[in-house]
């Protein structure tokens, strides 16, 4: 370039792999190697050229951010020093080779998180882990898995409606324990023209989020009460509109076994357990039964259970008995999370395993190395995860991962899980980096695209890896670029028209060819037997708070960051928690005073956000915060697993007390 030339300005079409369901298109404007600005695609047919704040904000706190970490690091007596790749990778690469020596492949334990949801970073991890020999997986969810699971044993799949089939043809749309308006920005535009032609909005939560502003009416009920009150509403469906029982008997198993549990359960016993009136019921009920179409958009909030998957299964229920499965406006859109990855796992190399598949609950890491197993883990390696802050007890994780003999983690900034490596490896962004990224919001699949290089020294996962493999001997068997094992990762869509040059010459983004608008529009369902299975008992897991903690503690996500990812500029002062007029005249606090949270796990300070729209009985508090800051809400939450390895974030109960 000539002295006092401009650079040279470009656009660069790309997509968001942010832990989001919207998986936003997103136009960069690039000036030389440094990029200027982000807006949305408006070719997308989904986001239609919006994207979210963060995301409208991401060059500057992310992108750009001060605290981005640019460097290897090794970390010293006196602190972090910086050091060149090459020793950061030779050092690794002998730490976990002399690990394998002494105690075999399964003491390198591993977790990637959701830091990124393309899929080569998903992956590429397990491949590389599974050619060392096989290593100790942390398996577990964050959110989903609980309501994966129920969808999967009531349909087979996860699977979703188009959501603009929704937005032309939905006469309703219950909204059940999803907060769009911050999560899922993009579904407001379709609730707002659904309305605008007739449709019916309703929401179901115990909190009254964002969301409810813009909805025609809003049931609270009480925190973990989802599964009683979906009983609640089909014991009015099946005593006030008696559903088509022979076609239901058609498509569908359990149905007597499910009739059956539902007019067994008194519904006084509903009413006292949802704080739900009857009458509330009954018009929820009502209203869902006559209004067809209708749609059900379950969220996370409510999976956050020991029984979250049966909460779902009865949900979908509701809608089998409604005739609300397989036509368009209807359906159970919870996403489409399952079947974009569980088609990779070919791609992985399992067989190149020596040692059998061993995993360790996530969710309770801490007891799992605290109890060793056999083989001991003795190092970690950790990408695109922040698991001592988002999962339960992140004291006694740091206390067991500060045991093992060598931590790496690769991220781009010091989170409170960087805090506990021994490496610390610098890595690219969804801007900086070619990638194919399904959705769990709509059905596009689209190529991500490097935009800009990276600042200083960042690489990508997959470069990280193969500089790993090469030092450990099996380099060939990861070598190639992002478009190779992108083509390669697509293979499974080829009959629907997925590959890598298929998405470069539609300019980034299509649609699998096979991929209904309308799942399970044939009456075939993809479980064993091909029947939609109904829930066939109703067990009852009491979420009540006990004396010693009366308060519900309910997670609530910010619209100022994707999970954790939350710099520090945004973790000062203590964390807010939304707390009833009520409640607080009865411990005596005001608003903005300082108190304290305190479980049956531990203790957290708090600032008092006075709400009137909060339930007395629960108090709100937003996730991601930092252990480091004093701000990580996970100190009083219980390792609870899951049977779809999630988390029981929302089955926890507090007490609040004046500081």
């Amino acid at each position: 370039m000539n002295l006092g030339q401009e650079p040279a300005c470009r656009t660069v079409r790309t997509a968001c792999s942010l832990d989001c369901p919207d998986a936003c298109g997103v136009i960069a404007r690039v000036e030389g190697d440094r990029i200027v600005s982000l807006r949305g695609d408006p070719e997308h047919p989904f986001t239609r050229g919006a994207l979210c704040q963060k995301v409208n904000r991401y060059l500057e706190t992310r992108l750009y951010h001060p605290e981005r970490q640019l460097y290897p690091l090794r970390r010293t007596r006196t602190g972090w020093k910086r050091v060149s790749w090459d020793e950061a990778l030779d050092e690794a690469a002998e730490r976990l080779a002399t690990a394998r020596a002494e105690h075999g492949s399964l003491s390198l334990l591993y977790h990637r998180g959701n830091g990124s949801m393309a899929a080569l970073k998903w992956v590429m991890l397990d491949r590389f882990c599974n050619l060392f020999g096989g290593a100790t997986e942390a398996v577990g969810r964050y959110c989903a898995g609980e309501g994966d699971l129920g969808l999967v044993q009531t349909f087979g799949d996860a699977q979703m409606h188009d959501p603009l089939d929704l937005e032309e043809n939905s006469q309703m749309l219950l909204i059940w324990g999803r907060n769009p308006a911050v999560t899922n920005i993009h579904l407001m535009p379709i609730l707002k023209r659904a309305r605008a032609r007739g449709a019916l909005a309703v929401v179901v939560d115990p909190i009254a989020t964002k969301t409810v502003r813009y909805v025609d009416r809003h049931v609270q009920l009480r925190p973990g009460s989802d599964a009683w009150l979906a009983v609640g509403t089909a014991k009015v469906i099946l005593e006030r509109n008696p559903p088509d029982h022979a076609r239901i008997r058609q498509l569908a198993s359990g149905y007597d076994e499910f009739e059956r549990a539902v007019r067994e359960t008194p519904m006084e016993d509903v009413v006292r357990r949802t704080g739900v009136e009857a009458e509330e019921i009954q018009w929820l009920a009502g209203e869902y039964a006559s209004r067809r179409p209708a749609a059900l958009l379950p969220g996370i909030g409510l999976q956050q259970y020991t029984t979250g998957a049966q909460t779902y299964r009865f949900i979908s229920a509701l809608a089998m008995i409604t005739g609300n499965i397989g036509v368009p406006g209807g359906g159970v859109s919870a996403g489409a999370y399952a079947w974009q990855y569980l088609k990779t796992r070919a791609m992985t190399a399992l067989d190149a395993r020596t040692t059998p598949v061993r995993t360790l609950r996530v969710s309770r890491l801490a007891e799992a190395l605290a109890a060793p197993p056999d083989p001991p883990v003795r190092t970690a390696l950790f990408m695109a995860s922040n698991l001592v802050n988002q999962m339960p007890d992140p004291e006694a994780t740091r206390r067991e991962l500060a045991k093992l003999d060598f931590v790496v983690v690769a991220d781009q900034f010091l989170t409170d899980t960087a805090d506990c490596a021994h490496l610390f490896f610098p890595s690219t962004n969804w801007l900086e980096e070619a990638d194919y990224l399904p959705s769990y919001g709509h059905l596009w699949v689209q190529l991500m695209q490097p935009v800009a290089p990276p600042p200083g020294e960042a690489r990508p996962d997959l470069s990280i890896l193969q500089g790993l493999a090469d030092r450990l001997g099996f380099g060939e068997q990861m070598a190639g670029d992002a478009s190779y094992w992108i083509d390669r990762v697509t293979e499974p869509w080829r009959e629907d028209g997925v590959s890598y040059e298929a998405l470069r010459e539609a300019g980034g983004r299509l649609w699998p060819r096979r991929t209904p608008r309308v799942p399970f529009a044939d009456g075939k369902f993809p479980t064993p037997d091909g029947r939609f299975h109904f829930p066939v008992r109703f067990e009852d897991d009491p979420v009540l708070p006990p004396p010693d903690y009366p308060q519900h503690l309910v997670a609530q996500a910010t619209d100022k960051g994707t999970n954790s990812q939350l710099t520090s500029d945004l973790q000062q002062g203590e964390i807010g928690a939304g707390v009833h007029p009520a409640l607080a005249a009865e411990v005596g606090v005001k608003d903005g005073d300082l108190a304290w949270l305190t479980s049956a796990r531990g203790r957290l300070r708090v600032a008092v956000r006075l709400d009137p729209t909060t339930r007395p009985d629960t108090i709100v508090l937003l996730k991601g915060g930092w252990w480091k800051r004093g701000r990580n809400m996970n100190v009083l939450v219980e390792p609870r697993f899951t049977p779809g390895t999630g988390v029981a974030h929302n089955q926890n109960y507090v007490r609040l007390e004046r500081a």
